[in-house]
């Protein structure tokens, strides 16, 4: 063991912690010289790895970056360090926040540190880099950042990656070597302190895993029956309302599983969850806690004046928070935030109603976590909790060196899937995906460092082109099978018509195109008969293939009954087909004797036999040889091309029969077609979007040069500066003299456009009405432009918060802006500052002329003491 780690084990010893097995190991690699990339479950320790790195730093009188996703948790960091090391040794850097930026450790968003590497800030003594929550790469708005960062950095400082569990971590371990060099994986599945997992049915608790308490959640561990049972209860309540929320409160306090946070995905049902307790006088703090409260509330109370209070509706958080509760969600105002967080770590809160935000990172151990629904609303729809959103929000159960166990609960409801809630329960993971892509910002960015050559080549090292490269191989390795099978079944139509060639004739008809509509009704009534044939041919032993809805099935057939069979899926279900239910015929794949005394009544026999439908399937699976049963009724009809015609086996009597003993052929020539245009889009995929992007950025003279050798021109220095997901439609409209002769005030609003993030669609009208034609203008410009190009980049954006921006930048109210927004104050707050952030942007974009002038202005009217500055 090494002197520094040695060293730090013996501090850290002294405070009562004992570094766990996972943390020496990384920590030892890092002190050895390498990279480390640590994944761990929620509240494992992996910071105490990251403070090693800061006191690494520390030792060899280098300086440490301690980056995160989001500003609330660079500001917690921050002030754990501070409370740690002293302000002088820390500082901050959140894009509208900046402290003591030359200090030994800088805490900053991962999205300012990029922008430190693309602005060629003088970095040489920068020693340690931590990535926190590097399993953000996946974010589809924000991931590109981290692998930009990794990308970036000189491959002599030392970057510490910390994940949650992922599924592929043994693959993004290995692209951080390929980019990065000697990288060390560290992997642990374990928690430290061991996880209760329970179902609250009723009054009832009901352990979702026979054994206890687990340190690695409920992987390999039998379901308890009991749990099973109860969720089947057809009295389950359709959804959570007050009475299950306080019936789990009181059950928590009788079996002493408080201080909790219980997830609920809608912000308004956390804000109605507090009401009720108040409502209801619900206290669960004593005396003196209620006082530390009030007196934690001070500082904020003097801030704020008598107007804001109420519109803040100040009494009643007060009063919510003294009782031992509040509500935590991206709505609430951000010093309010901020003191439910800090009053959390320090025990003086009992329960908080989250909606899952405090799952990223933030630190605020509880005993226990309560889970309201599997379902969480993803922006688009209502779909199920992925598995490291699940493992995350559980994460936060287990006080390490306070609570020998943590506590989940899930409260049933009729929309519970015990299928679900068991994979979840047993910590299966997905496959951390890339987002990278090339924004216009990056491009200008590298090629301001490398040459057209080079800088293309450093993108393709992304972690998104080498996934892609690695689904080529395999994609390779289907297309080889693909076209083996091919070649069988022409062999196999060799001969097979007198009059010609019947693969030749069926390539024809794959090229032929779409035909008449009265052909394509025929083909469907044709088809119609194939269906209700292959129903009356089925017999008992075979198995089939069939469409049924959107999903391609295979199936042992264990009864015929009239016009319905009886069936045993791969899946393992028993069901009946019925003829006028299913989306395609049945086709037979093989046949299966079952061995005797099988029991298909039995779901673990029936499991038996769906393990060899899959293998028996394995291969047509792979190569698609069933997919054409996917497709609508008429893809028998064929237009009768002049080519199709004069072909001899056109004129065969036998020409359908012929067609349909070919239906593997031609089902392969289709997969093999698509194959290859797959094969060809991941082939250098992030290059080619690359060169698209920069053929774009020469289209309007931001670049200059020849395709594959493009510079700068003389527009991409203010596009370097703007590091939005709009970063192109601002450059453009900051173009327009209209808008670069905005006032103050007015440009903060229309800036505001770009910032906000608008839920609910909302549609005030423009604080300009004709600086918002120009940017609906150069939004729809872009937009065709992008179209031509193969790009698809432009954002949505809304004139709604304008007025009510301009209007705080002229001095009104908080309770003026928000009634004229309909915003909740968290909202309003973050949508103030995120125009601030962009508003800097804007100031160095446009350096030298008076815009910049106004943009600086207009920041500092948006700022204001306690709310948009506060830390």
């Amino acid at each position: 063991m090494g002197i520094y780690l040695d060293h730090y084990k013996d501090s850290v010893s002294a405070l009562g912690f004992e570094l766990d097995d996972f943390q020496v190991d990384a920590s030892q690699a890092l002190e050895d010289g390498h990279d480390v990339l640590l994944c761990a479950p929620t509240g494992a320790g992996k910071t105490m790895v990251a403070l090693f790195a800061v006191e690494m730093a520390f030792a060899t009188s280098t300086n440490c970056i301690y980056t995160t996703p989001i500003k609330a948790l660079s500001n917690q960091k921050y002030r754990e360090l501070v409370d740690r090391y002293g302000s002088d040794s820390v500082g901050l850097m959140t894009g509208d926040v900046t402290l003591n930026r030359g200090a030994r450790i800088v805490v900053m968003t991962t999205e300012v540190l990029r922008n430190l590497l693309y602005a060629g800030d003088d970095l040489s003594d920068l020693g340690y880099v931590i990535l926190d929550e590097v399993h953000y790469l996946a974010d589809a708005e924000r991931g590109p950042t981290w692998e930009e960062v990794i990308l970036e950095l000189d491959r002599s400082v030392r970057v510490v990656s910390l994940s949650a569990t992922v599924a592929n971590a043994d693959e993004f371990h290995a692209w951080l070597e390929s980019v990065r060099g000697n990288t060390r994986l560290v992997h642990t599945n374990l928690r430290p302190v061991p996880l209760l997992q329970q179902v609250v049915v009723g009054n009832r608790l009901h352990d979702l895993y026979e054994g206890g308490p687990s340190a690695t959640l409920g992987a390999g561990r039998n379901p308890n029956r009991k749990a099973l049972t109860a969720l089947e209860n057809k009295k389950l309540p359709e959804r959570i309302g007050p009475a299950q929320r306080q019936r789990v409160l009181r059950l928590m306090e009788e079996r002493g599983l408080l201080p909790a946070i219980h997830f609920i995905f809608s912000r308004k049902g956390c804000d109605e969850a507090v009401r009720d307790l108040v409502k209801d006088g619900i206290f669960l703090t004593t005396r003196h806690e209620r006082k530390l409260i009030h007196q934690a509330l001070d500082p904020i109370r003097e801030e704020l004046t008598d107007e804001d209070q109420e519109v803040l509706r100040f009494r009643s958080f007060e009063r919510a928070l003294a009782s031992g509760y509040a509500a935590h969600h991206a709505g609430v105002y951000p010093p309010f935030k901020e003191i439910i967080e800090r009053l959390m770590q320090r025990g003086l809160l009992k329960l908080v109603y989250a909606t899952g935000t405090l799952a990223l990172g933030i630190d605020m151990p509880v005993r226990t976590t309560v889970i309201e629904s599997l379902l969480k609303f993803n922006g688009t729809e209502f779909a199920d909790l992925t598995g490291i959103e699940y493992t995350q929000l559980i994460g936060r159960a287990g006080r390490r060196g306070k609570d020998d166990v943590g506590h989940t609960l899930v409260i049933a409801s009729t929309d519970t899937d015990p299928d679900v809630l068991l994979s979840l329960g047993a910590g299966e993971l997905e496959p951390l995906i890339s987002a990278f892509f090339p924004s216009y910002n990056t491009v200008v960015n590298v090629l301001a460092e490398h040459e057209y050559e080079s800088a293309r080549a450093l993108l393709a090292r992304s972690f998104a082109q080498f996934q892609r490269n690695r689904e080529l191989a395999q994609l390779e390795v289907t297309r080889e099978r693909v076209r083996i099978a091919h070649e069988r079944e022409a062999a196999r139509l060799q001969g097979l018509c007198e009059l010609g060639d019947v693969a030749e004739y069926i390539e024809l008809r794959n090229r032929a195109g779409r035909a008449s509509s009265s052909a394509r009704k025929k083909a469907k009534r044709a088809y119609r008969e194939r269906v209700a044939s292959s129903f009356d041919w089925a017999y008992g032993g075979e198995i089939v293939a069939y469409a049924d809805g959107t999903s391609l099935e295979y199936a042992y057939v264990t009864q015929v009954d009239g016009e319905r069979l009886r069936v045993a899926t791969w899946m393992g279900d028993l069901v009946w087909l019925r003829r006028d239910e299913v989306r395609s015929e049945l086709r037979h794949v093989g046949e299966y004797e079952l061995p005797s005394g099988m029991k298909l009544r039995d779901p673990a026999q029936r499991h038996v036999l769906a393990s060899h439908i899959t293998d028996l399937v394995a291969e047509r699976v792979e190569i698609g040889l069933d997919d054409d049963l996917l497709e609508s009724w008429d893809r028998g009809a064929v237009r009768e091309s002049p080519q199709l015609l004069a072909h001899p086996v056109h004129a065969c009597p036998d020409r359908e029969a012929h067609v349909d003993a070919a239906a593997a052929y031609r089902t392969l020539s289709r997969q093999l077609e698509s194959l290859a245009d797959l094969a060809e889009s991941y082939d250098d995929s992030v290059g080619a979007e690359f060169d698209a992007t920069c053929d774009l950025l020469a289209t309007l003279g931001i670049l200059k040069g020849e395709p594959g050798d493009y510079v700068l021109g003389t527009g991409a220095k203010p596009l370097r500066s703007l590091h939005s997901s709009a970063d192109l439609l601002i450059y453009e409209c900051l173009k327009d003299p209209h808008i670069a002769g905005l006032s103050p005030a007015m440009l903060a609003g229309m800036m505001a456009a770009f910032s906000f993030k608008d839920r609910r669609g909302r549609s005030n009208p423009p604080a300009d009405p004709l600086a918002w034609r120009v940017m609906r203008h150069n939004l729809e410009f872009l937009t065709d432009l992008e179209e031509r190009y193969g790009l698809d980049r432009q954002p949505e954006i809304s004139a709604h918060p304008t007025s009510a921006v301009v209007a705080w930048a002229d001095g009104a109210t908080l309770q003026t802006c928000l009634s004229m927004s309909q915003l909740l104050p968290g909202d309003f707050i973050n949508g103030l500052r995120r125009t601030g952030d962009l508003l800097t942007q804007v100031m160095h974009a446009t350096e030298g002329s008076p815009t910049s002038d106004t943009a600086a202005t207009a920041r500092r009217l948006l700022e204001r003491p306690g709310v948009t500055m506060s830390i």
